[in-house]
């Protein structure tokens, strides 16, 4: 007795293993690493822009301090930002602390939102507002521009120019200022969220055909934020210098602002919690802190985290 196999079975057999042999090829190709396709600036800047609203939308609970810096001294806070919006006190001007009178006064702004409901209505109603702003202008940027790349900058990040789009028809007050602009603006392509914004005015842009006003050509405005943990961004840098006409005064807005020491607060942090932290603890950060989440927590919490695009902040100023 043999073992050999007959001729006819081993003709039957090499297809088979042909077969094999062509679907293990096609499984190392198809598990090869594959380089990542970054959207064009179109796309890639329309998702960041709309990350940047969600965030907006919102916003998570934190503390920070901030220094102004205005063309007659500066002054910086420190603020809480709630889910209502954001509560704060003035704690130095000139990088000094607050002299007797000064801080009388802003303990007694604190206490009058505590005891007056109007106070406290009207100081959430103008933080809405502005913040309905600076949402309208993000809804905005992506079609008000064309934008082209402009190479590789530092951190990963990607350059893109713009200037105003033929064509492009302001939905809102706030947006009409895009018909002047031209500049640059930086995205994370990882992320997918605006890093920095650089615009200048070419042209003067008027409101209501130049009768409630006027800004003039040469304005400047930059804006800057960073991520400060996993899925998180802040702004940190904010300069504005603007020159212009309401009705019949002109007017000249300058503002640096920096934002630093960027905290967790408790998720269900409130407005009038914040305002009565503020009272007890006006100065830096070691005093009086709220207690710190830890990691795993913080990531379990956030909803963004679980998101390919986690949702600026604040990201616009209020122009007029």
């Amino acid at each position: 007795m043999t073992n050999a196999i007959a001729p006819n079975s081993r003709n039957r057999i090499r297809p088979i293993w042909l077969l094999l042999a062509l679907l293990l090829s096609a499984l190392n190709v198809s598990s090869a690493p594959r380089k990542k396709q970054v959207p064009g600036p179109e796309e890639l800047i329309q998702r960041a822009a709309e990350n940047e609203v969600a965030a907006l939308k919102q916003p998570l609970p934190c503390s920070y301090f901030q220094r102004l810096e205005w063309n007659w001294g500066t002054e910086t806070r420190r603020v809480f930002q709630t889910s209502e919006g954001a509560a704060s006190r003035v704690v130095e001007f000139n990088d000094e602390p607050l002299g007797p009178d000064q801080l009388a006064k802003q303990i007694g702004a604190l206490q009058k939102l505590l005891a007056d409901r109007d106070t406290r209505k009207h100081a959430l109603e103008e933080d809405q507002a502005e913040t309905r702003r600076r949402i309208h202008m993000m809804e905005a940027f992506p079609q008000a521009f064309l934008f082209q790349p402009d190479g590789d900058a530092l951190g990963g990040l990607l350059k893109f120019t713009f200037s105003p789009k033929p064509g492009f028809s302001p939905p809102s007050r706030e947006s009409q200022v895009y018909r002047g602009m031209t500049g640059s603006v930086w995205v994370s392509p990882g992320s997918q969220r605006l890093a920095r914004i650089e615009g200048v005015l070419t042209k003067d842009v008027s409101f209501g055909w130049g009768i409630f006003g006027k800004l003039d050509k040469g304005g400047r405005y930059e804006i800057e934020q960073k991520q400060t943990s996993p899925g998180v961004w802040h702004i940190t840098r904010l300069e504005l210098d603007v020159k212009g006409r309401v009705f019949l005064g002109g007017f000249r807005l300058q503002r640096d602002e920096r934002d630093t020491e960027f905290r967790r607060t408790p998720p269900k942090l409130t407005f009038q919690t914040a305002v009565e932290f503020l009272l007890q603890s006006p100065s830096g950060p070691a005093k009086g802190a709220f207690p710190m989440e830890s990691k795993k927590n913080q990531e379990e919490r956030d909803p963004r985290n679980k998101t390919a695009q986690p949702p600026l902040l604040k990201a616009q100023p209020k122009i007029l």
